[in-house]
């Protein structure tokens, strides 16, 4: 491994070229005019995370599995939660996908409870491409419908591979990666209808960074095509209130609560006698 750390040394520049093309500055200075620097002037509000957990253990044929979904304040109480488990033949898909569901139920749940944010984790966008039961779709679009707007519900993700911003001026990174590079200072991109799903729902994409010096955030608002400069000003201001290092304090609270791992799983195999059945392989996910 020594000789390979040498060599990516050596060659650190070239294989980031690979990456950056001769367009990367460009690509910067019209990410630079999507950009606003924004000093986010923290807003009490109320905020209520959403996040869902799976796993499974397979016994010669068989699956035993695990899902549960939680949703929890930013005062760290538990609103309402959602599980199921059983033991069939069962994919991982099909679980994601069932989680997935949860979670938007738990989003329509706590409407009646009239946060000002309601933060459900991970990209809606991913959600729809991934999940293709029209089940699902209809479940997102009957929970915007039951909303009366006095909560925002809002699709928050760490991460995110679209590419929808910068791809006809040759990007080959994602857009996150180039909003990252214009520097450490609080603000957020204009708003940005992604229109991979345009014949499925309204989704609006804005990218934040709710503290200096900390990665940025996706944030997707469905049904919201002409929100404003101040409502995104706004949003943030609220959002900042209850945040860890630039991510909502809600978020980490649902997934410390929902995360099913390996040792949960072999619990409640031990207590259906599966322990130490012949030929049990481990858990798949975490």
């Amino acid at each position: 491994m020594s000789d390979l750390y040498l060599d990516a040394i050596k060659n650190k520049e070239k294989k980031l070229s690979s990456i950056h093309g001769d367009e990367f500055d460009d690509l910067l200075k019209i990410a630079s005019t999507k950009w606003v620097e924004y000093e986010p002037i923290r807003k009490p509000s109320l905020s209520v995370g959403i996040d869902s957990s799976w796993n499974k253990k397979s016994f010669q044929g068989i699956d035993l599995f695990v899902i549960d979904s939680v949703a929890v304040s930013s005062h760290n109480h538990m609103l309402a939660s959602r599980w199921d488990y059983g033991i069939s033949n069962i994919t991982g898909d099909s679980l994601s996908a069932k989680a997935m569901k949860m979670e938007i139920d738990l989003a329509k749940s706590v409407l009646d409870q009239k946060p000002d944010y309601v933060c459900v984790d991970g990209s809606i966008i991913s959600n729809l491409v991934h999940n293709k039961n029209a089940t699902y779709k209809e479940n997102v679009r009957a929970l915007f419908d039951s909303n009366d707007e006095e909560s925002d519900v809002l699709f928050i993700s760490k991460n995110s591979t679209s590419k929808t911003q910068f791809k006809e001026y040759g990007s080959r990174a994602a857009d996150i990666y180039y909003y990252n590079k214009l520097g450490h200072k609080t603000g957020y991109s204009l708003a940005n209808k992604n229109n991979f799903i345009s014949d499925s729902l309204d989704v609006i994409e804005i990218y934040a960074r709710l503290a200096a010096y900390v990665p940025l955030i996706k944030i997707e608002i469905i049904n919201r095509a002409n929100i404003a400069q101040t409502e995104i000003q706004n949003l943030i201001d609220g959002l900042c209130y209850h945040s860890i290092k630039g991510y909502p304090y809600c978020l980490k609270l649902a997934h410390q609560s929902c995360k099913i791992t390996n040792n949960d799983v072999k619990r409640l195999a031990s207590l259906y006698g599966f322990k130490n059945e012949f030929g049990s392989r481990d858990s798949l996910n975490e």
